[in-house]
């Protein structure tokens, strides 16, 4: 290459970099000046520094608070203190978390009836080992010390809204119908069936069967003693599994229908509870407006739909830190570092983590009213952490990072610049 041209190709290049350098530094300027700086992720502390959140959430009735990995201590807590603020100062009476409908009822009765232990309500009353922490130990404590000191229509209820297993219910419409002589021995078979792991009634045809005749029973079936609504709602979730496993092999549409039933479960609480407001848990994928990296339709598309502005979905970035979660590659739990999100230029992480603040939120939609550089970054597609249950330690960082517009999927970003793993409820 002749000198003259690899000058000229040097300085191109060093004029690129200081382009993008000016352009990067007016964007964090600008989003500097629209933060809110969070004082603490700990619970039990002064909600001054979340007051800021009052005007962003008036009228909103169902709010969502995703994660971008599921075992992440600073995640949790801090969604620990956003229950208590929404609770106490927001007027959420209904928490709702990613996991089984009809398990999580025999935790919402340690919750609201005071009983103890809870770790005993949390083994029974959740099905996800990820949720089984000292985190939400203390969390599920709190709600029940706060419920001790409220009149019963203004306590917080605690509900499950996922689909995916249903030995809880059956065995919680067992205890109901056995004594009616209403149980029937193809209903017991289900039970048993229910036992096997999902892939394996997945894969599979006869437990498919089993688990169909008794659905057909159940739906036939007229409840007329005690809480009809709920039980009736069991059977629906019964449906639910069945239209999930009838498939052969997991595939995208069992996954958004996965969704759509979480969302047609977060309604029926909604009515259920009197329309009362209410704290949504779940990952960032299931929270978020868009489609994101999955390309199905999402448990927060359906219920922006379902509630239109009264839906506010936050979804949460970091830059660094470590996680618990399962490696399939392994097939064990393991405390991983995680990539870096400056591993991919331009990662909304490794944007944010220039931010004079280290911990903050900010609303996407009122941002990018403010300045034309945040709402040129908020639409446009950009790659984020996002890592589920598992992980696959010889995966490569594609399956660690979604690409999506921020501010098409989320109302508001929570970022949180270094995180460390949750602690086991039995460690």
């Amino acid at each position: 290459m002749p000198k003259n041209v690899y000058v000229l190709l040097t300085i191109i290049a060093l004029a690129a970099l200081n382009f993008n350098a000016t352009a990067q530094k007016k964007l964090v300027d600008a989003l500097n000046r629209q933060l809110i700086t969070l004082n603490t992720l700990n619970p039990d502390s002064s909600y001054s520094d979340l007051d800021s959140l009052k005007p962003y959430l008036s009228g909103k009735m169902i709010i969502g608070l995703g994660e971008a990995t599921h075992g992440t201590h600073e995640f949790v807590v801090f969604k620990h203190r956003m229950l208590e603020f929404l609770v106490k100062e927001m007027g959420v009476k209904a928490f709702v978390i990613e996991d089984d409908f009809a398990a999580s009822q025999k935790l919402n009765d340690y919750i609201i009836n005071n009983k103890s232990p809870i770790e005993n309500g949390i083994d029974s009353g959740m099905v996800f080992g990820i949720w089984k922490t000292r985190e939400m130990i203390a969390l599920c404590n709190w709600l029940k010390a706060y419920n001790n000191t409220q009149s019963a229509e203004n306590k917080v209820r605690f509900f499950g809204c996922d689909m995916q297993y249903v030995t809880p219910l059956l065995k919680s419409l067992r205890n109901y119908l056995q004594p009616q002589g209403k149980f029937t021995s193809e209903m017991e078979l289900a039970l048993k069936a229910s036992r096997k792991p999902v892939k394996e009634i997945i894969d599979g045809d006869t437990d498919k069967i089993v688990l169909k005749n008794a659905a057909d029973q159940l739906s036939k079936l007229k409840f007329t003693i005690g809480d009809t609504a709920l039980y009736n709602h069991y059977v629906r979730e019964m449906q639910q599994f069945i239209t999930f496993v009838t498939p052969s092999g997991f595939s995208p549409q069992q996954f958004e229908w996965r969704d759509k039933c979480m969302a047609e479960n977060i309604e029926w609480i909604y009515n259920y509870t009197s329309h009362k407001k209410m704290m949504v848990w779940a990952h960032n994928a299931h929270i978020s407006k868009a489609s994101g990296g999955m390309r199905v339709v999402s448990m927060g598309e359906n219920l922006s739909n379902y509630f239109g502005s009264q839906y506010y979905a936050m979804g949460f970035d970091f830059e660094k830190g470590s996680m618990r979660s399962y490696n399939l590659a392994l097939g064990k739990y393991e405390w991983p570092e995680l990539p870096e999100a400056d591993k991919i230029k331009g990662s909304s992480g490794s944007i944010f983590a220039k931010c004079r603040a280290p911990d903050f939120i900010i609303d996407t939609r009122s941002a990018s009213e403010a300045a034309p550089v945040i709402a040129e970054f908020f639409n446009k597609d950009v790659y984020s952490i996002s890592i589920g249950l598992t992980y696959n330690s010889k995966g490569g960082l594609g399956q660690m990072f979604v690409n999506n517009k921020l501010g098409k999927a989320y109302d508001a970003v929570i970022f949180i610049k270094e995180t460390t793993p949750v602690h086991n409820m039995n460690n």
